[in-house]
C-alpha cells in the first residue's frame, strides 16, 4: 500500500503541473436589457492543492462562525480504524464512513444541540484513516461509552483520544482548520509530498462534514432560500484554459480580448 501512495503522490504531482497554472474563462451571450449582449469573466482553476482552494475551504468554514459563538465548550475527538481489515483504500474510507455516521446518529440522540465538525486524516502508510471530530456543545463525554460505541459499530477494536479544546469560537475554528487543510505543496521544492492530502484527492473526498442540530439546519436552509433572484437571463459557454497570469491582467474580463484569443469572430472550420 505504501507503493500506491507513492504513486498516488507522482500522479498528484503530474495533475498539479498540469492544472496547477490556470485559469478558466467562460463567455455569456444575454437577452436581459439590463445586460450587455456579451459578457466574458475568468475565474482561477481551483484545486485542493492550491493556496486558493485553503482560502475557499476557511471561507466556507467560517460561514458558522455566528452559530459556533452561541456554545461555550468544545471537545475534540480522533477515532481509528484497524487498517489491516482493508483491502483497499476506498475500502477503509467506506468503512470509516458508515462507522462514523452510526456513533454520529448515537451522539445526536444523546445530545441533541451539538454541532460536530468532521476531518478525515490518512496515514504516511496510505491505509490507516483517522477521522478528527469536533464537537461544539460539550466539555465532557464518558469516554467509556465512545469507546464501547466506536468499537461495536467499527469492529476494529481500537482506541480512541479525548481532549477539551479551550478558546473561543474562532480560536477553535482555527484549531479545527489545520486538520481541516494540510499542508500540500512543500515550499521548498514545491511538490506535494503529503499523504493525506493525495489521498483525499485521489478518493474525491470532501474537505470537512458538518452536522447541524435541527433547529439550525432550518435556519441555515431559510438563510439560503432568502437569496434574491437573479433576473438575468445570461446563458454562459466554458471557452477554455488561459494561463493564470492573462486572469491576473484583468484580459479575461475583456470581452474583445476573449473573442480574439478563442477565435469566436472567425467562421468554424469546415470538413
Amino acid at each position: 500500500m505504501e507503493d500506491t501512495a507513492k504513486l498516488e503522490i507522482e500522479l498528484a504531482n503530474a495533475y498539479l503541473e498540469d492544472v496547477g497554472d490556470k485559469a478558466l474563462v467562460f463567455f455569456g451571450v444575454c437577452w436581459h436589457m439590463a445586460c450587455n449582449a456579451y459578457r466574458a469573466f475568468g475565474i482561477p482553476y481551483y484545486n485542493r492543492f492550491s493556496p486558493a482552494y485553503r482560502v475557499k475551504v476557511k471561507k466556507e468554514l467560517w460561514r458558522y462562525l455566528p452559530l459556533l459563538l452561541k456554545y461555550r465548550y468544545f471537545l475534540h475527538i480522533t477515532l481509528t480504524i484497524d487498517p489491516k481489515n482493508f483491502v483497499s483504500q476506498a475500502d477503509a474510507k467506506r468503512a470509516l464512513e458508515k462507522a462514523w455516521n452510526s456513533l454520529l446518529t448515537r451522539l445526536r440522540k444523546r445530545y441533541p444541540w451539538i454541532v460536530v465538525i468532521a476531518a478525515r486524516e490518512w496515514q504516511e502508510n496510505g491505509i490507516g484513516i483517522h477521522l478528527h471530530a469536533l464537537i461544539a456543545g460539550l466539555a465532557y463525554i464518558r469516554k467509556k461509552w465512545v469507546m464501547e460505541t466506536w468499537n461495536r459499530v467499527s469492529k476494529s477494536g481500537w482506541a480512541i483520544e479525548l481532549r477539551t479544546v479551550h478558546g473561543d469560537a474562532k480560536s477553535v475554528l482555527n484549531y479545527v482548520l489545520k486538520y481541516i487543510i494540510k499542508s500540500a505543496i512543500n515550499v521548498n521544492s514545491n511538490r506535494i509530498d503529503n499523504v493525506s492530502a493525495v489521498v483525499n484527492w485521489a478518493l474525491n473526498g470532501k474537505a470537512f462534514s458538518i452536522s447541524l442540530p435541527k433547529t439550525a439546519r432550518l435556519g441555515f436552509s431559510k438563510s439560503n432560500s432568502n437569496r434574491g433572484s437573479n433576473p438575468c437571463s445570461c446563458r454562459w459557454f466554458f471557452l477554455g484554459y488561459v494561463p493564470y497570469h492573462v486572469f491576473e491582467y484583468g484580459l479575461t474580463n475583456s470581452v474583445q480580448w476573449v473573442i480574439e484569443y478563442f477565435g469566436l469572430d472567425k467562421p468554424p472550420p469546415y470538413n
